[in-house]
């Protein structure tokens, strides 16, 4: 059973990931398409500032695609420890 919880983190840590990902690559392309004050930056429901001015918008972006290479990365070791996990008790069976 803690084999199927863990992919399923995975799985959930991979939706995570191409999230963050689509969010900094919507704000990088948004960098010149700012109004006087500013752009707001949303994440899922949830407001993360209501006033990023143009100059910040790409410390936004990087931010959302370290965010997302930060999952990946988490992802990538669950699926790694889940499965040298899962070999050794085929082999001892």
């Amino acid at each position: 059973m803690k084999v199927a919880y863990r992919w399923g983190a995975f799985v959930i840590l991979l939706m995570f990931t191409g999230l963050l990902a689509i969010k900094g690559i919507e704000l990088w392309s948004q960098r010149t398409a700012v109004d006087g004050a500013g752009i707001s930056v949303y994440f899922l429901i949830f407001e993360i500032n209501d006033r990023v001015l143009e100059a910040d918008i790409a410390n936004y972006a990087i931010g959302f695609f370290a965010a997302s290479i930060g999952t990946a990365v988490a992802a990538i070791a669950l699926a790694v420890n889940t499965l040298s996990k899962s070999k050794g008790k085929v082999m001892e069976a």
